[in-house]
């Protein structure tokens, strides 16, 4: 398990195509990786109802959120809370920033 405030680089900010995301596993943690309007974002890869793999549903750019393939819950890319859909729990949310050519995320728990 990571410890609080343990940087890990996900991947080169050109791995990712604006408008797409990707599922990165790291240490037994299910990621889930979002390159929107050039930010990145990296939340829980899994939907908080269905437990679907939010990496393999889609991204919603005008509510700014990412679509469960099977229940169709939106999450919020920023904060991580359901925008619509029968989500009532929210996913977690991981500070993500660019340092040089590498996406970081930083584990706070």
């Amino acid at each position: 398990m990571p410890t609080p405030g343990t940087e890990v680089p996900l991947c080169t900010v050109d791995e990712l195509e604006d408008g797409t995301m990707k599922h990165i596993e790291h240490m037994g943690y299910d990621l889930l990786l979002v390159k929107l309007d050039g930010h990145f974002y990296t939340l829980d890869d899994a939907c908080t109802v269905s437990w679907a793999m939010l990496s393999e549903g889609s991204i919603d750019p005008t509510n700014h959120a990412v679509v469960c393939p099977q229940c169709k819950s939106a999450f919020d890319l920023q904060s991580g809370k359901p925008k619509s859909g029968p989500a009532k729990f929210p996913l977690n949310v991981y500070e993500t920033h660019v340092v040089g050519d590498e996406v970081i995320v930083i584990f706070t728990y």
